[in-house]
């Protein structure tokens, strides 16, 4: 699978160019940037905040630093994103569906079943629609970096493995604070409890929860396979990851400076999202060892669950944008006819 685009790779080329040209413009100060998010250090979104970490600090020669704070030390996802606005923290990872309450048409990226495979995923993300996104949250005060990776997402739960439909049925499940994610549920028939990542260990332990939806790597290095028996592979949703930045922080740089970040930015994308997939196929497996029970679910059970949830979608597609969702599904009909 080519996990990186050719649109990408034209964009990581022209990075390189970008800070050449800073160095001789504009003198590169000193800086130290607060990078902050919810997911483990040893996450690929903590490892590709790291590669960030240090690109930076190379390209700068030591005159620009980021600290990384992981697993939500500086707040849940909502309060960090608020953080970045206001300037005391200066990028996070964040995904999109948390952002529609500024621009709605983040939301479409939660749809469920809207993706199959990486190559569909990249062809929108660093494509025309993707790109006009990010550039709808600049009069919000945040500068739309990029996308990182973060992956299909699947069930996990105490109760029962998921074969099919019935089986969501009744499941009290954790789902993400956006619409997308709780209309999709809600029409699959499950409880829905939206709760913040950083309570949700704890839920899933006392059995608040039955359980929750998320990539293999998030349940590998959150280590909920202590507290989940059952992994189901629905593959539901797909979910990119957008880098943001401050934009209080931004306009403090000069230009060789900004364009510095925007080029380590993308270096840091290409990498994370490498690892991302790499490490969704070799979690599959650590999680088995460590005693989760986990089941395929049939194509003609997701096609059931895809029509169970088709109004809720259509209803979201009209609030979101259907001009974007058509510019969207665009980009994945040339991908699919030429594979």
């Amino acid at each position: 699978m080519k996990f990186i685009p050719k649109a990408l790779t034209a964009l990581l080329c022209s990075s390189a160019l970008l800070v050449s040209a800073a160095a001789h413009a504009d003198e590169i100060n000193r800086h130290t940037l607060k990078v902050a998010f919810v997911q483990a250090k040893d996450h690929p979104h903590g490892l590709g905040a790291q590669k960030f970490a240090e690109i930076i600090k190379e390209k700068s020669a030591g005159k620009m630093k980021v600290m990384v704070f992981a697993s939500g030390t500086l707040g849940g996802d909502a309060q960090v994103i608020s953080s970045v606005q206001g300037g005391t923290v200066d990028m996070t990872l964040v995904t999109p569906g948390l952002l529609t309450g500024i621009e709605k048409g983040f939301g479409l990226y939660g749809l469920p079943f809207l993706f199959q495979n990486a190559e569909e995923v990249d062809a929108v993300l660093d494509g025309p629609a993707g790109q006009n996104l990010l550039s709808t949250l600049e009069p919000h005060g945040i500068v739309g970096l990029g996308y990182w990776d973060h992956g299909f997402r699947h069930v996990t739960n105490s109760k029962r493995p998921v074969n099919n439909l019935e089986d969501i049925k009744g499941l009290k499940l954790r789902l993400q604070q956006i619409p997308t994610a709780i209309e999709t549920f809600k029409a699959l028939g499950a409880n829905v409890v939206p709760l913040s990542f950083t309570e949700l260990y704890t839920a899933l332990e006392t059995h608040t929860v039955d359980g929750q939806e998320n990539p293999l790597a998030a349940i590998e290095t959150s280590k909920f396979y202590e507290v989940q028996k059952y992994l189901s592979l629905t593959g539901h949703f797909y979910d990119p990851l957008v880098a943001i930045f401050s934009k209080r922080t931004w306009d403090k740089f000069n230009e060789s400076e900004r364009q510095l970040v925007r080029a380590a930015s993308l270096e840091a994308q290409a990498y994370e999202r490498k690892v991302s997939r790499e490490m969704a196929v070799s979690s599959r497996d650590v999680l088995a060892k460590q005693g989760m029970h986990i089941n395929e679910v049939a194509p003609a059970e997701i096609e059931r669950m895809r029509e169970v949830v088709r109004p809720a979608s259509e209803k979201l597609i009209a609030e979101y944008g259907p001009d974007l969702m058509a510019a969207m599904n665009a980009e994945i009909a040339k991908v699919r006819s030429t594979q």
